[in-house]
């Protein structure tokens, strides 16, 4: 089944690096590991047959299945699926874990495709709102 175009996105970040507040997402934060081509995400929408998630549902989510004991979520970065269409890539469902998908595919990371793929990740960091946790998570 298909990712509808308006379907809200996440990607959650756990690099500082990756952002800046108040409101800066930069392109680290859609580029995969040099091996990989897919850019992991979380849909947040409300789905068919399933209820509404909260922020902070949106926030237990990025804890259970992102965080790390080495690397807390520090922010995350909501765009719609239409952002990812418009740069010919696609959103892949999957349910391992929950309501996961995948941006794909970006160019594999080598010396000929490396600005292409910077390029694309600043096109989905343009797109999309930095958010950052409440104080008392």
């Amino acid at each position: 089944m298909k990712v509808s175009p308006g379907e809200q996105l996440t990607r959650f970040i756990r690099f500082s690096k990756h952002f800046s507040e108040p409101d800066t997402v930069r392109h680290a934060a859609f580029l995969p590991h040099k091996t990989q081509v897919d850019i992991s995400v979380f849909r947040i929408s409300e789905l068919f047959g399933s209820e509404e998630l909260s922020d902070a549902d949106i926030w237990e989510m990025g804890r259970k299945y992102v965080q790390t004991k080495e690397r807390a979520v520090k922010a995350r970065a909501d765009l719609l699926a239409a952002s990812v269409y418009k740069n010919n890539l696609e959103v892949i469902p999957g349910d391992d874990p929950p309501r996961h998908a995948n941006i794909t595919p970006l160019p594999v990371d080598n010396p000929t495709n490396r600005k292409a793929r910077r390029a694309l990740a600043t096109k989905l960091a343009n797109a999309s709102k930095l958010v950052v946790p409440p104080e008392d998570t």
